[in-house]
């Protein structure tokens, strides 16, 4: 009598009963890394366009499983998945707005510790600081040089 050891990455030869739907039961079989051969996928050629839309529903069901969203009901995961568009689209707000000038003072900066010179100078010279520039620090320095 023999015991028979298996691993948990290896494809059982028993039968199991999944509580996935089968759909994802279908998509963790293509996606899966212990596929026995090459040839099943090659006979199984897809359009891009569904292997593409399946690539996204196995990312949706990681992300349920990953973040306790797969045991919430329908009007939870909506409340919690706009909670994380809300954030998501917030950030990306933020770095399209406050981003570019930081970029702008960065490179200024770069540029007086490569050259000597102030951004400003640069910029001038380059005619950056007319399309990107902020007006407003030239004017505080006019308005302190006049008496």
């Amino acid at each position: 009598m023999t015991a028979e050891m298996q691993s948990f990455y290896t494809p059982s030869t028993s039968t199991h009963i999944s509580h996935a739907p089968t759909a994802v039961d279908e998509l963790i079989n293509k996606y899966s890394s212990t596929m026995a051969s090459t040839s099943t996928s090659r006979s199984q050629r897809r359009n891009p366009f569904q292997r593409f839309f399946d690539r996204v529903r196995l990312e949706y069901y990681r992300y349920e499983v990953t973040f306790g969203l797969y045991v919430m009901t329908p009007s939870e995961k909506l409340v919690a998945n706009a909670f994380v568009i809300v954030v998501l689209s917030l950030l990306f707000w933020a770095l399209l707005l406050y981003f570019p000038p930081l970029l702008y003072q960065k490179i200024s900066r770069l540029v007086w510790l490569l050259t000597g010179h102030s951004g400003q100078e640069v910029g001038t010279v380059l005619g950056i600081l007319d399309k990107h520039g902020n007006p407003l620090p030239a004017l505080v320095a006019e308005n302190a040089l006049t008496p």
